[in-house]
């Protein structure tokens, strides 16, 4: 019999037949639909999954749209002059992201990666540190191999001044209530409250723990807005709609976004060896679009 990469043969309720499950057979049947499949699997019921997800990464195509924006929160120190091709990395998703049909990734999902590079930069000083989140893993989930590239990036001090209200810190008011200004600028007006952009245009609106709003290009520092038309609201937890680049990290520029050749690798200039990316260093990575 013919075998589905990814699928495996399991019962859903006592007393069933040796039979594949009904569900089985749809899925094997749009086997030549991949992107398909796994929109179905991410859409339905654990049990659902598990048939579609063996326990092993899930290989491309993604089952996430292109330019899908991850917020994530870097864990632990990546230090320059210890830094080593292969050493794993890892960072945390901060903010539920919302996808087609109702799905999710859940916040606190881990991103996990790797170390590509380290080496001088050919062209001067400083040090060329190559980097790649590869992997995502959701709670009670099989890992999903991803491709990302990056879109901003900030220190955890400037997380902490996004999260701080614009009059200041105040005990008796809870944090989500009070106005913010996002990494990049944007405004937001609390939970439930618009966010709005440097002219004053509502661009999203404040959720429990970030935002939601429809992400803006940024031509003067490299960022293209919506991905092949797809211009829904995005979670971008504490940037802006615009947010590009690199916020608050003195010595560090993006060298490579990991857009283009080598896809899914992006690549930061350190200035100096004694340099490190902090525990807490926040990202926008986006899923790649598929070649």
């Amino acid at each position: 019999m013919a075998t589905f990469r990814g699928c495996k043969e399991v019962s859903l309720s006592k007393g069933t037949s040796n039979r594949p499950a009904p569900v089985l057979g749809t899925i094997l049947l749009l086997g030549v639909f991949p992107f398909a499949w796994q929109r179905i699997c991410l859409a339905h019921s654990p049990e659902i999954r598990e048939i579609c997800f063996s326990g092993e990464p899930v290989q491309s195509p993604s089952p996430f749209p292109a330019g899908t924006v991850l917020p994530m929160q870097l864990e632990g120190d990546i230090v320059v002059k210890e830094a080593q091709k292969g050493q794993a990395i890892a960072a945390k998703i901060m903010q539920d992201v919302p996808l087609p049909d109702k799905v999710k990734i859940p916040m606190k999902s881990m991103v996990r990666g790797s170390v590509v590079s380290v080496e001088k930069d050919p062209e001067g000083e400083g040090v060329l540190v190559t980097l790649k989140f590869n992997q995502l893993e959701m709670r009670k989930e099989a890992p999903v191999t991803i491709s990302t590239y990056i879109r901003a990036m900030a220190s955890y001090s400037a997380v902490r001044a996004a999260q701080t209200p614009r009059s200041g810190a105040d005990v008796g008011t809870p944090t989500g209530w009070a106005d913010t200004t996002q990494i990049g600028g944007d405004t937001r007006f609390g939970d439930g409250g618009e966010v709005r952009g440097a002219g004053k245009q509502n661009v999203g609106k404040g959720v429990l723990g970030g935002v939601l709003v429809h992400v803006k290009a940024n031509p003067a520092r490299g960022c293209e807005g919506p991905v092949n038309g797809d211009d829904h609201l995005q979670a971008l937890w504490v940037f802006s709609a615009n947010a590009c680049g690199v916020y608050d990290l003195r010595g560090i520029k993006i060298a490579h976004t990991g857009k283009s050749a080598p896809i899914g690798e992006f690549t930061l200039h350190f200035e100096k060896v004694d340099m490190k990316l902090e525990d807490g260093t926040a990202f926008l990575l986006r899923i790649s679009p598929q070649p």
